[in-house]
């Protein structure tokens, strides 16, 4: 008499592997890969907002910001902590450091905004930065104004924000083949340029 083990493997080993189909990202969910997705672009394809907050010049939030300059993260390429970095020859009044903010920017949006000199657009994680911005303001640096936001921080040219290419470049896999394609796996096939996927079919 077989064992339960023996059984299973006979069947599994019976069992016919269904021929990859080629469908649409929208149908690929939750089904395997049948390929290496190689991207033909860099993800992400624009600089975008590593955190909430608002897209700034970092001229305008620097050092004349009369500020304390946290210690920079090696990691994020920005600062955190309470101690260290720039130290302000001398402070401005609160309201001369508050910036207007002139717009919002959400995830995914495929709206070009610009900023002007001395003002800010509040962005969330994923966002598309503003023409001209270069920096990020992280939310908690900030007095969370809604028409006009107040500094508590300093930030320098590339802090909070990811640049094009950080996650991928052109000719790096993206998805890998046998991978089971989640949202995420489908979101980079989208963002690598493809439309379409060879998949494993669900068995009949």
């Amino acid at each position: 008499m077989r064992s339960v083990e023996d059984q299973l493997a006979a069947v599994i080993g019976a069992a016919v592997a269904p021929e990859p189909i080629r469908v649409a990202l929208t149908d690929a969910l939750g089904l395997m890969c049948a390929e290496e997705v190689t991207s033909t672009k860099q993800v992400p394809g624009f600089p975008q907002a590593a955190v909430d907050g608002f897209a700034v010049r970092a001229v305008d939030v620097g050092g004349s910001a009369g500020l304390r300059r946290p210690e920079r993260n090696e990691h994020t390429g920005a600062g955190e902590g309470s101690e260290g970095g720039d130290t302000p020859a001398a402070a401005q009044p609160a309201r001369e450091r508050a910036l207007p903010v002139v717009g919002e920017v959400p995830a995914g949006s495929q709206k070009p905004l610009r900023l002007q000199p001395r003002q800010a657009v509040r962005v969330a994680t994923g966002a598309p930065l503003p023409t001209l911005a270069d920096a990020v303001l992280p939310l908690e640096w900030t007095d969370r104004g809604r028409k006009r936001v107040t500094p508590q921080r300093p930030v320098r040219t590339g802090d909070f924000v990811r640049k094009p290419g950080d996650d991928i470049q052109p000719g790096d896999i993206a998805v890998h083949q046998g991978a089971v394609l989640g949202p995420a796996q489908i979101g980079l096939a989208a963002a690598a340029g493809r439309d379409k996927l060879l998949v494993y079919p669900r068995p009949a």
